[in-house]
């Protein structure tokens, strides 16, 4: 299930005009008619939805969209895709917008996410304790230089899987926190960038499950990848 501009838009009704700003205010009462449509057809009971696509760009109350009632249903969705999760709005209300894929999510991937520093984004990862697959992409690196792990980091209350799939692609100080969890990590894929903080840290934590590395090296000297 995918909810973004597309859907908003089939959502939309002749009593509130379809636009620009109508969406970013009130994405939330277009998101809410299409999912009563996709309720009243069966498409949201017996476990159907395992995957789940969410765009939050451009919204001034992302809040809104993540706590709706046919979102809050949804308990067996193994894929939460989220891009520009505003992790500082988001992360006090945590429960009230999220509770519901924490028993089932095995995949989470965070695309151009809003946070003020990479302990929230950690923060927001360990509050999923069964995930074995990991996905942060950000377009503008400089926001989230943060700063390198330290007493008070956020820790999950077990070990977390972390056996299948890790794509990185920001030069957080994330691969310090990945490699002092709790119990390690055993991806068995990575893919990230050559620019990547501690990459050989990260493959030297995982030398005994990886199966596959893709490596992507960019230099500005040069016009390709």
């Amino acid at each position: 299930m995918v909810l973004g501009r597309e859907s908003a838009v089939r959502g939309s009704s002749p009593e509130i005009a379809f636009s620009t700003e109508a969406y970013k205010q009130q994405a939330n009462v277009f998101h809410a008619r299409y999912l009563s449509a996709a309720e009243e057809r069966g498409l949201l009971r017996y476990g159907y939805i395992q995957e789940v696509h969410l765009d939050l760009a451009r919204l001034s109350h992302p809040e809104n969209v993540l706590q709706l009632q046919q979102l809050r249903a949804l308990e067996t969705v193994r894929l939460l895709v989220i891009e520009s999760l505003a992790l500082p709005q988001v992360l006090p209300i945590f429960g009230g917008c999220f509770s519901q894929f924490v028993p089932t999510l095995r995949s989470l991937s965070l695309q151009k996410a809003r946070c003020d520093d990479v302990h929230q984004v950690m923060e927001f990862i360990c509050r999923f304790p069964h995930l074995d697959d990991l996905a942060f992409t950000h377009s503008h690196h400089g926001e989230l230089a943060g700063s390198p792990p330290g007493p008070g980091r956020p820790r999950p209350r077990q070990p977390l899987p972390f056996r299948g799939h890790l794509d990185l692609g920001a030069p957080l100080h994330l691969v310090q926190y990945l490699v002092d969890l709790p119990g390690g990590v055993h991806f068995r894929s990575i893919k990230a960038f050559s620019y990547l903080d501690d990459l050989e840290k990260l493959l030297a934590a995982c030398s005994s499950t990886l199966e596959a590395l893709t490596i992507h090296y960019f230099d500005m000297r040069e016009s390709g990848t």
